[in-house]
């Protein structure tokens, strides 16, 4: 609010200088229009700057989201993650380790026995999925021998791969359920043909400066579990 001083200030430089065209009214009224647009867009930028420190957020989130997602899916469909592989003894029964780094934690798969890897390979080549790998007759696989063969250390790696992928698959298959279980049954709605779609900048137009545009909007347009 103008203080009246303030005005009379102002009215008696004007007068001062022959500037006798507008009166004392006139200026009070239009100090006080100017006054209140003034608070009025300082709580616009207020709210403005507050969402868009949510909506920068909510961008670096969904980036970040979007490359993990990519990387699941690279990694189920190509099987392309590395991974180390080890010899360990169980008792008197020997079996190969694989080990990888997934999502900040390192994760372990069993490979299998030797008997189970044999198996696995045939069946990898039944489907063409790797050339037949040759071991002589009454020859053991085992580990010094999986180390000379570059054939059969690349089968073996293409396995410790498939199972790693088959563990990051399994892990999303969870979560991916105990999301459901969390959030309830998913609600499909068919969408509504909408005639008149009002953007983010037209509601910030609003005199009501506390309507949560951005909330609103983000869940009518991508729901509220983004």
């Amino acid at each position: 609010m103008i203080k009246q001083e303030t005005t009379q200030e102002v009215y008696n430089r004007q007068k001062c200088v022959g500037n006798s065209s507008v009166s004392k009214k006139e200026i009070s009224f239009l100090l006080d229009q100017l006054d209140k647009r003034s608070v009025h867009l300082i709580k616009k930028k207020d709210m403005l700057v507050r969402q868009k420190t949510r909506v920068d957020n909510d961008l670096k989130q969904t980036e970040n989201e979007i490359k993990r997602t990519r990387e699941r899916l690279n990694h189920i469909v190509n099987s392309d993650k590395q991974v180390s592989i080890s010899l360990k003894k169980q008792q008197s029964n020997q079996y190969i380790k694989g080990r990888f780094w997934w999502e900040g934690k390192q994760r372990d798969v069993q490979i299998g026995s030797e008997k189970t890897i044999m198996s696995i390979l045939d069946t990898l080549r039944e489907n063409k999925l790797i050339d037949r790998v040759k071991v002589k007759r009454g020859q053991k696989f085992n580990w010094k021998h999986f180390h000379k063969d570059k054939k059969i250390a690349e089968a073996v790696q293409m396995i410790a791969r498939i199972k790693a992928a088959g563990y990051i698959l399994n892990k999303i298959i969870k979560e991916e359920s105990l999301a459901r279980l969390k959030n309830g049954p998913e609600k499909h709605k068919i969408p509504a043909e909408k005639k008149h779609p009002v953007s983010a900048s037209t509601i910030v137009e609003t005199e009501n400066l506390n309507i949560d545009w951005y909330d609103g909007w983000k869940n009518e347009n991508f729901g509220e579990n983004i």
